[in-house]
């Protein structure tokens, strides 16, 4: 890559008017898109009401925040690297954990439950390293549904994650599996957040906003639903069974809490808990870009060591006999339907950061991108051949597949036809 990509005039203006039409064919909220280089934003727009359904509502701008929910998962892992560089802690040393987590180390496999729903709970044979909790390999699981955990839960219930009274406590669920041999999506990041703050001796709002966000000039990410938050929220949705979008009562998704007194300051979430900007996003994800050694825009004072950025692009989920994580993997991100070709073991794995599609997308990112999202559908990626990132972002709570996802493919193969 010796140049930076650019938007070409005609590029901007077809982007302009798929923002439009998508949006105007109310299947979602209202839409961000964005793309930067390492230097620069290359493109930002946004479409749609603050408040869906309401004449009456404005416009959202570039300043109308949003939930962040995961998206917040990779600015955790960069934190965790940060301290990964200073050499305070390693990837994969399973002493760091027991020192700075050592609740983990007390915690169980869950291998069933017996005729009488008690939990038959094993000692595990392999200790957790930091390098699986940020892969999502370290054993532990989302309560997404009915799964294995249920019993347990309703036997040890304990705070959930946004609860004001939650603790660390709430994450000392069982292993479901042997730590390191399979994939789950889990709170996993939620521990990592906790291990940055033990270290640090800062907690996660204090540590991101000094070695992360005033370093990039960022002002509006947070864990706090401030009243400045609030003033700028766009109103976020889900989609009912019928398939129409509809307003979340209360305006705050997943029992969130809408008043920052109620935040729990013990539990911080390092896997779900920012607000912000999308476009306060997408610098983030610029001064990632500047990380790159390879790039013609590398900083002088990069948030994370050349070895780190290639830590991040590279795939952490071990495959073959006795492992099945990739295939797990492979399950989670077929439904919603964004990645072409579709997805297979050989294609897709999972870094100390984010999901990592190894294939050229048709029409858009190139091999080696790392991306995720935010339950929201903050969709964002960062593709190093190509030389961008992007976000691509509504406010809409709704399960897999979604026609959501339509509009986001749609988004990557204009946006890279655009670049020049």
């Amino acid at each position: 890559m010796s140049s930076l990509p650019t938007i070409s005039p005609s590029g901007k203006q077809s982007l302009d008017k798929l923002l439009k039409e998508t949006v105007d064919r109310r299947h979602v909220p209202a839409v961000f898109y964005g793309a930067t280089n390492a230097k620069e934003e290359i493109y930002f727009n946004q479409y749609g009401e603050k408040t869906f359904g309401d004449e009456s509502s404005d416009q959202i701008d570039p300043d109308t925040t949003t939930e962040c929910f995961s998206q917040t998962k990779l600015i955790t892992c960069i934190a965790a690297l940060q301290l990964v560089d200073q050499k305070v802690i390693s990837l994969d040393s399973t002493e760091d954990v027991e020192k700075y987590l050592p609740e983990i180390t007390e915690l169980q496999l869950l291998k069933g439950y017996d005729e009488n729903d008690k939990p038959i709970l094993a000692s595990p044979k392999n200790k957790v390293t930091l390098r699986m909790l940020m892969s999502h390999s370290a054993g532990f699981t989302y309560m997404v549904g009915s799964n294995v955990l249920s019993k347990w839960h309703e036997q040890n219930p304990h705070p959930p994650l946004f609860d004001p009274k939650a603790t660390v406590k709430s994450l000392c669920t069982p292993f479901v599996y042997e730590p390191g041999t399979s994939w789950t999506y889990s709170p996993s990041i939620d521990w990592v957040g906790k291990l940055v703050e033990r270290v640090s001796g800062l907690d996660l709002e204090e540590y991101f906003q000094k070695h992360m966000f005033e370093p990039c000039g960022i002002t509006t990410l947070t864990f706090y639903p401030t009243k400045e938050i609030k003033k700028h929220k766009i109103w976020i949705c889900y989609r009912d069974v019928e398939g129409k979008v509809q307003k979340i009562p209360g305006n705050f998704g997943m029992n969130r809490p809408s008043d920052a007194k109620d935040v729990p300051k013990e539990l911080l979430s390092g896997g779900a808990g920012l607000y912000g900007t999308q476009r306060d996003y997408l610098t983030f994800l610029r001064h990632l870009l500047q990380c790159d050694p390879n790039s013609p825009h590398h900083s002088t004072k990069p948030l994370i060591s050349p070895e780190s950025w290639r830590e991040l692009f590279t795939p952490s989920i071990p495959k073959g006999e006795g492992y099945d994580g990739v295939d797990k993997i492979v399950e989670m991100v077929t439904k919603p339907q964004y990645i072409h070709p579709a997805p297979t073991a050989e294609n897709v794995n999972h870094s100390v950061g984010f999901l990592l599609t190894l294939d050229d997308f048709t029409e858009g990112r190139k091999a080696g991108s790392g991306c995720w999202s935010g339950a929201a559908k903050t969709q964002f990626w960062i593709d190093p051949r190509t030389g961008i990132a992007a976000i691509c972002a509504t406010q809409l709570l709704s399960p897999s597949p979604d026609p959501w996802y339509a509009s986001y493919v749609e988004y990557e193969r204009a946006l890279y036809a655009a670049l020049k």
